[in-house]
């Protein structure tokens, strides 16, 4: 439902944090809220997630995060919470190798994993954690542009040509979008 929140840190507890964005403060679990700083002005990758008897909002500081966090709660017997404290490790190159290599005593280090949750990590999630190379980038906005020109139609040869033009650029998504268009349109 929400892509996203563009705020401030209104306050930060043991596992959330609170968003104040124009006025209304969003309650956003995380997998470390100790990373935001109160009064921060963030933006915050978010996904909703609906069940029976709850309705919770998590957040993440980069894409990448996010993306993991999606692939991690769709393998069986990983709900959000134990997701967000596998992401509180910070160990998301060692996570995505030890399921690509069946590493499943590497995995049983996370809490609340086991020897049968890691090897169900491994067989639901082998093969999908390729990293997205826009997602490697450090300025999510030339990684959002990038994904937006993508949808556009544009291929690899085209994008490569953008993020090579704009990868020391510090600048909006609109405006990498709109000087990425007249790059590619030449």
């Amino acid at each position: 439902m929400f892509a996203y929140l563009k705020g401030y840190v209104a306050y930060s507890g043991k596992d959330f944090v609170v968003i104040d964005v124009n006025g209304v403060g969003y309650k956003v679990y995380t997998a470390n809220p100790y990373e935001f700083k109160k009064e921060e002005a963030v933006q915050v990758f978010t996904h909703q997630v609906v069940s029976e008897n709850d309705m919770s909002l998590y957040g993440f500081k980069t894409m990448e995060e996010h993306d993991l966090f999606i692939n991690l709660i769709s393998a069986r017997g990983i709900g959000p919470k134990t997701a967000c404290a596998i992401l509180a490790m910070k160990d998301m190159s060692g996570l995505r190798n030890a399921i690509e290599n069946g590493d499943a005593k590497y995995l049983c280090k996370f809490p609340k994993i086991g020897p049968k949750t890691a090897q169900q990590i491994i067989l639901d999630l082998k093969g999908k954690l390729v990293v997205p190379e826009a997602a490697l980038f450090m300025n999510n906005s030339l990684a959002e542009a990038l994904e937006a020109l993508q949808a556009l139609g544009y291929g690899d040869k085209e994008l490569t040509k953008v993020k090579n033009a704009f990868k020391d650029i510090d600048a909006s998504v609109d405006e990498i979008i709109k000087k990425g268009l007249q790059l590619l349109v030449k």
